[in-house]
């Protein structure tokens, strides 16, 4: 253990970081850029298809499911092809497919420019996420420059999850709804010319031509697929992903953008902090679902901490069956006080569980096969959004959004209802992995 009053643990931490090239700090720089103009346009989406466009929730739903999941599956192949052909030319394609999408969506009035748009982001999206992070592995050395490599990127990611919604509130409650997507779109573009003068690459021309063919990533899916305890526990635990990507982040900031009054949360909170004098309007839905991010950066560590010790399989199904129940909260009323309350529960839920899904899937894995499985790990996310789309979509059309449309009173406790029968399910599963498959996985892989 250091004296915290020592220097050199200090003087350690600025040597490493003086080490880190400059192309690691223009990979996370474009990074933060990238998560910001994500973020503040996937929490408005919802309002902006279904209140503005006058698009059904079903549709938005489907729309939703095939996007997100898009975001995660794509990424296998967009990974390979930037190992093969160099990630300057993967991240120079990716932005300007990023800025092309989010500038597009700004303009669409219809149902079919809307996917056209959205499907420019999944695919530049898709190529920023394994480049990124291969730029942080491959300029930085393990033991020593990559765990602080690595924080810088995750670092970077809560910071756009949380600057990118208070952008878009800015933009929205000042100018119109389309300038918030064009902001996206200026940041994208920004990282373009950063892609183009300032990123160097880190992958040799000997490593290219020695990168995977598609070949060797059949054989690769065809491995993992054999393993069966390993995509059982995909399939259980999609439905927590459903929940966070396309309930939390899909449907709440809708939820709340028409039944949660947070007019008068901003009033309350002015009596203490004058926020709205000094800033304007600025508690929209997106801000006030984003909650989730904020808690994270604040308790995570905590969260790991006291969880540390519990069996990971526990932790994944303790966190999974919080998170379920934490939509009781705003099932029960939309008051902010309450819905916040419910996003603070499912925020310790996540934190409780969602690493350590990715820490098991590591240790399930055969000991030279960890990457590999780890990389398929993001499956998970993609079947969960999937099919949760479709369902949370139905749902809230058919109790929420139509009921409204028509003049009638929304039901929104079978919405909420239904979403905790997928997180129901996933829990029922969990249970029963850890009882009858988990105990024996490691040994049946050794």
């Amino acid at each position: 253990m250091h004296d915290s009053s020592s220097p050199e643990p200090e003087a350690g931490k600025l040597s490493i970081i003086r080490q880190l090239p400059g192309t690691l700090y223009s990979a996370v720089t474009m990074e933060l850029f990238e998560r910001l103009a994500y973020y503040g346009m996937v929490l408005v989406l919802g309002i902006y298809v279904v209140d503005h466009l006058g698009i059904g929730a079903d549709l938005y739903g489907l729309v939703l499911s095939v996007f997100t999941g898009a975001l995660y599956f794509l990424p296998l192949i967009a990974g390979a092809l930037a190992d093969r052909f160099g990630y300057k030319p993967a991240l120079m394609v990716a932005f300007a497919t990023l800025t092309a999408g989010y500038f597009l969506l700004g303009t669409v009035t219809r149902f079919g420019p809307l996917c056209l748009a959205l499907g420019l982001i999944a695919i530049g999206g898709s190529i920023i996420k394994p480049t990124i992070a291969g730029t942080v592995t491959r300029t930085t050395e393990e033991g020593s420059t990559r765990p602080v490599g690595f924080g810088l990127y995750y670092m970077t990611v809560n910071a756009g999850g949380l600057i990118g919604p208070v952008i878009a509130a800015q933009v929205r409650n000042r100018t119109e709804f389309r300038y918030v997507f064009w902001v996206s779109a200026a940041a994208c573009g920004l990282m373009l010319l950063q892609a183009i003068l300032a990123y160097r690459e880190p992958v040799s021309a000997e490593e290219r031509q020695s990168g995977k063919t598609f070949g060797q990533m059949g054989a690769e899916v065809v491995m993992v697929l054999r393993n069966w305890r390993f995509v059982l526990l995909l399939v259980i635990f999609s439905g927590f992903w459903g929940m966070i990507n396309i309930v939390l982040f899909g449907f709440m900031p809708l939820y709340v953008n028409s039944f949660t009054d947070l007019q008068a949360v901003e009033r309350a909170i002015d009596q203490a902090v004058p926020l709205t004098r000094w800033v304007g309007r600025w508690l929209n839905a997106e801000v006030f679902v984003s909650l989730d991010a904020l808690l994270i950066v604040l308790l995570q560590a905590a969260i790991s901490y006291l969880t540390r010790k519990w069996r990971t399989i526990s932790a994944i199904f303790l966190g999974t069956a919080v998170a379920t129940l934490s939509w009781i909260l705003p099932a029960l009323s939309p008051a902010a006080g309450i819905v916040a309350l419910g996003i603070f529960v499912w925020s310790v839920g996540e934190m409780t569980c969602s690493a350590r899904f990715f820490e098991y899937c590591g240790t399930i894995a055969p000991k030279d096969q960890v990457a590999v499985y780890l990389g398929y790990s993001f499956l998970s996310i993609f079947l969960g959004s999937l099919y949760t789309g479709v369902w949370a979509g139905w749902l809230y059309q058919r109790f929420i959004q139509g009921p409204l449309d028509a003049g009638q009173l929304p039901t929104p406790i079978p919405f909420f209802a239904g979403v905790m029968l997928i997180g129901g399910l996933a829990t029922i599963g969990l249970a029963l992995y850890a009882r009858f498959v988990a105990p024996s996985a490691q040994d049946a892989e050794a």
